[in-house]
């Protein structure tokens, strides 16, 4: 029974790893993205007084457009979100890196059950703790993600342990 709750938590904080390193990418994608069209109209807001001429519709569409992404660029707070996604990520790596220490003792009968056991309620407590978020922290579910986190778990299993996930 502990041989499989050690491999699920295993696999899982691997899971989780992994699909938190894909937020923190969307999130710092959708973040830049941001603040190079904030940039760009800026710029191009004073310096293209001929175009403003020519489709004042479009100029200020986008001038309504990145004011409103101004004002509630603060409120997405990207750059909060991917720290605190960095921060529980580093945590989590830990985590799975003594699951995956545990799991190898347990295998090559270096540790005895009793032991085991114990060192792996250790391991879960932290892993508990590594995965509390703030209040203003909202993890959802992608499936995009979430299948792309698969996919990225079942080679990495396949690969270092020659199972399939």
């Amino acid at each position: 029974m502990i041989r499989q709750q050690i491999w699920t938590n295993l696999v899982n904080t691997k899971f989780k790893c992994i699909y938190l390193g894909h937020l923190i990418h969307r999130d710092k994608r959708i973040s830049l993205g941001i603040n190079i069209f904030l940039a760009i109209i800026s710029l191009s807001s004073i310096s293209a007084w001929t175009i403003w001429k020519i489709l004042p519709g479009l100029f200020t569409s986008l001038i309504a457009i990145s004011n409103i992404l101004m004002v509630i660029k603060p409120i997405l707070s990207f750059d909060k979100r991917i720290k605190e996604l960095n921060e529980k990520i580093i945590l989590l790596e830990d985590v799975q890196f003594e699951y995956e220490k545990l799991w190898y003792h347990f295998e090559t009968n270096r540790i005895n059950e009793n032991k085991v056991s114990e060192t792996f309620f250790e391991i879960y407590e932290k892993q508990k703790n590594s995965l509390r978020t703030s209040s203003e922290l909202i993890i959802g579910k992608n499936k995009k993600i979430t299948s792309k986190s698969d996919s990225e778990t079942d080679s990495y299993i396949r690969n270092h342990y020659g199972y399939t996930y």
